[in-house]
């Protein structure tokens, strides 16, 4: 398993399987921001995925 540092570098490098076990990762927490009203909407599980996505391209890791 690697860690997070290194899937965040690797999203950067366009990896889609690190990506993936990111969203594997984070995927509580992406649903449960996703529910308005009490529902899950799927919009903005689709939104939450694209901000997280761009946030890991930006992200500047210091090791």
């Amino acid at each position: 398993m690697k860690s997070l540092v290194e899937l965040v570098t690797l999203v950067q490098k366009d990896d889609e399987d690190a990506f993936s076990q990111i969203v594997n990762k984070f995927k509580p927490l992406l649903v449960k921001e996703s529910c308005r009203n009490g529902s899950f909407d799927e919009d903005c599980y689709q939104e939450c995925m694209i901000r997280l996505f761009l946030a890991l391209k930006k992200f500047d890791i210091q090791e």
